[in-house]
């Protein structure tokens, strides 16, 4: 597989990781959520066919290990009806090749990547205790 490519669990489909959805069971909590954080991760395309089949065969709770809450399915759903673009295939390509940032043609979301002084901290105290 390519770099930065990834493959939807349920249609199988491989493509760049910006065109699918993310879903993440965060480590420590085992908390199930969508787009950001540290952890297992599942994608997803957004097209209604795939997320009705992940939703019918329990795709995202066998690949994250875990249950995932109802409240993820309907926020999925509502992404897909504002998109505006409830498709029922893959036969219309476009959709996924507009803007390689996003599945729906917007720029995708920048997230910071400053670490917070906790984490400074916790990478010093490591460094210090593996060179003891």
């Amino acid at each position: 597989m390519l770099p930065n490519h990834r493959r939807c669990i349920s249609c199988r489909k491989v493509s760049h990781k910006q065109t699918f959805w993310r879903i993440v069971r965060v480590f420590p909590s085992h908390a199930v959520q969508l787009d950001q954080g540290m952890g297992r991760s599942v994608y997803l395309c957004p097209t209604a066919d795939c997320l009705q089949a992940a939703q019918k065969k329990n795709r995202l709770g066998r690949s994250l290990k875990a249950n995932v809450p109802e409240t993820i399915y309907h926020v999925l759903w509502q992404r897909l009806s504002s998109d505006g673009s409830l498709e029922d295939s893959h036969s219309s390509e476009d959709s996924h090749t507009n803007d390689p940032l996003s599945p729906t043609g917007n720029p995708a979301p920048s997230f910071t990547t400053e670490k917070t002084s906790l984490e400074k901290t916790s990478i010093v105290n490591f460094k210090e205790t593996a060179l003891e």
